[in-house]
């Protein structure tokens, strides 16, 4: 029951206050065709492949993406969309980006809805300023998650490089406000906390932050290195300036310290979304996983290829049920789907 209600939540009953029926009625054809006939459930759709900040621990702005710098067009938004929409009910309009940077991302959200999916965005906030803002309501945009990783300019912008931690929390705040004095339903509210060692010790303040501004959710996410895309000698160094030492707040749940060095805690066995989950790069190739930064392990391309023929071709089967048992040596690097003792 802990399950269901929020699914009954976001995916039907918000839908039918707002007398929109066809979302509904697309989530539950999508559930059948997923649980009972294979397709996948969710798309995280990259509209551009570049961010704004220079954060030290994200593959994006170190160089780690070796594919050529663009923004998804929204005439090639538009195709995905008409593509996959028969298959999925999720769409997360982010990957290795920063996704405001796209000028149509109001726009790529709004004609996700039209057609029946859930939309989600993850922002820095830096660019959501008030016509931004009130774009993403007129899109009706499901969810949006807001990083706040510091309640002080000390530790957040250590952490956040090149955003400004005054305007990233006026900006959050006009949002959060602006939400609340149009009484509007959505989008969802999710405040996300990276716990590192700049800010452990500011658990507290961003509960007040969060209770303060009324979000929906507060996230205190673990620490994470991206191990896929750095050396061990980068591991090392970003672990010393960033992995948090207060053992105390059991936050840092990806990793254990052996001999002074992060190995992976608990790696699970199976991949829970390798039958679920694809990604859809800037170019509309189809990839396995969000941790496949270049498109390496390939399935196809949305923009030539009807999705249904890509997903249920004998090998790119055989490829998920390998993904499936983590049998690809990206697997041995993922540190999202940690078992939790």
């Amino acid at each position: 029951m802990n399950r269901i209600y929020p699914a009954f939540k976001k995916h039907i009953l918000i839908n039918i206050l707002e007398r929109n029926f066809s979302k509904p009625w697309h989530f539950i054809k999508a559930n059948i065709k997923y649980r009972l006939f294979g397709h996948p459930y969710a798309a995280l759709i990259e509209v551009g492949n570049y961010c704004n900040l220079r954060c030290p621990t994200c593959p994006t702005p170190a160089g780690k993406i070796c594919r050529k710098r663009e923004l998804m067009s929204f005439d090639n938004f538009k195709k995905v969309i008409d593509n996959i929409k028969d298959s999925v009910q999720v769409v997360l309009l982010y990957f290795t980006n920063e996704p405001l940077l796209n000028p149509d991302i109001s726009r790529m959200a709004g004609y996700a809805h039209q057609n029946g999916l859930y939309t989600e965005i993850s922002t820095n906030a830096v660019l959501l300023n008030r016509e931004m803002t009130n774009d993403l309501f007129r899109s009706k945009l499901d969810r949006i998650i807001l990083d706040l990783d510091g309640t002080s300019k000390e530790s957040y912008e250590q952490f956040r490089v090149g955003a400004n931690f005054e305007q990233v929390l006026g900006n959050i705040t006009y949002f959060c406000r602006q939400k609340q004095a149009l009484k509007l339903r959505r989008p969802f509210i999710e405040l996300q906390f990276v716990f590192n060692k700049l800010n452990q010790n500011e658990l507290e303040d961003v509960k007040k932050i969060a209770k303060d501004l009324k979000v929906d959710r507060l996230s205190i996410r673990s620490f994470n290195l991206g191990e896929y895309a750095y050396s061990e000698k980068e591991r090392e160094e970003l672990s010393r300036k960033f992995f948090p030492d207060k053992s105390e707040n059991d936050r840092s749940v990806r990793y254990k310290k052996e001999d002074g060095k992060l190995k992976i805690k608990n790696p699970p066995d199976k991949c829970p979304l390798a039958k679920s989950h694809l990604v859809v790069l800037a170019d509309g190739s189809v990839s396995m996983c969000c941790y496949d930064l270049n498109g390496r392990y390939f399935y196809g391309n949305v923009l030539s290829q009807k999705l249904k023929d890509i997903w249920f071709d004998p090998v790119v089967r055989e490829r998920r049920k390998i993904a499936q048992k983590r049998g690809y040596p990206l697997c041995k690097t993922c540190s999202i789907y940690e078992s939790k003792n």
